[in-house]
């Protein structure tokens, strides 16, 4: 009974440390964005190939968590003792292994897709993502901003990776489509914006010890406090033309859907983040702006 307890605990302590809620968040956005396609198309990616890139992409992802939490085992230490995997689960050199096995799959997924759509220059997307992955954990993260854009652009990526791959496969996709996946890249992007620097406030005390250049490090609480008001406020205003498209087409349910499930949280989390004063609570925030990436992304999936 312990060994099977023991199994379950390893299991989950491995899930975490790939962070499988991202990974699911993920592979959503990329079935959210191939069915989009299909909707407004009748064309999309086959569903093996689908797969193939839900799987390279996640791999990718999840290589990049494990080599992330290798470098940051010193900063994790303070911030989360409690949560720290690599060294107290998982051996530093398995990690490596782990990061090795994950983005050489990765790739791999990446080269066949590319043969199938007969454009294996594609497969440098995987590549450079593996790259900049390393990158952000080694060096970039320790650049001020520069790691939070880093990884904001590969999340503002994600819906664009299917909408490449049909293209090649049908190249007479409209720009109305483009347009629509754009923005919710657009809205990818600025969302994780905001969540990177959340969690460098949530962060900033093992940062401070670790030599990281972040918002918080470099200018305190209160003025990254300002920031992150600052940005959801110009999420909401990024949000409002949608209703008024929405109103002009009698689709009030959409409508109704922006306002309760994205506009009226990024409105609390402006409120939590003023009332808020313990840059340890910002884990409320955190949590909150990943309902409303996954709400954004489900709004695609439903209108």
């Amino acid at each position: 009974m312990k060994e099977k307890k023991s199994k379950y605990t390893l299991l989950y302590l491995f899930a975490k440390l790939i962070r499988i809620e991202n990974l699911i968040m993920i592979a959503l956005v990329l079935y959210v964005a191939n069915d989009y396609i299909i909707r407004k198309e009748g064309v999309g990616l086959p569903m093996s190939y689908l797969i193939v890139l839900i799987l390279s992409t996640t791999f990718i992802a999840a290589g990049g968590y494990v080599i992330n939490d290798y470098f940051d085992l010193k900063i994790d230490r303070i911030n989360r003792p409690d949560e720290v995997i690599i060294e107290k689960t998982i051996h530093r050199k398995a990690a490596i292994l782990w990061h090795l096995f994950f983005s050489i799959l990765g790739f791999v997924g990446g080269v066949y897709l590319g043969i199938k759509v007969e454009h294996i220059s594609f497969s440098i997307i995987q590549l450079l993502s593996i790259v900049l992955l390393v990158a952000y954990s080694n060096v970039l993260k320790k650049i001020f901003i520069v790691g939070n854009l880093a990884i904001a652009l590969l999340t503002g990526l994600l819906p664009m990776l299917p909408y490449i791959y049909v293209n090649a496969l049908y190249p007479q996709i409209s720009i109305l489509t483009l347009n629509a996946l754009l923005s919710l890249s657009a809205f990818a992007f600025f969302t994780t914006i905001i969540r990177e620097l959340i969690k460098d406030i949530q962060d900033m005390e093992g940062d401070k010890e670790g030599g990281r250049n972040t918002i918080p490090v470099r200018w305190g609480l209160l003025p990254s406090k300002i920031i992150v008001f600052f940005l959801t406020f110009l999420l909401i205003i990024f949000l409002i033309p949608f209703n008024v498209y929405y109103i002009l087409k009698n689709n009030f349910g959409a409508v109704i859907y922006n306002v309760i499930f994205l506009i009226i949280p990024s409105i609390i989390l402006m409120i939590l983040d003023v009332v808020i004063k313990d840059f340890r609570q910002f884990g409320w925030l955190s949590a909150l702006m990943k309902l409303i990436m996954l709400t954004g992304v489900v709004f695609y999936y439903i209108f």
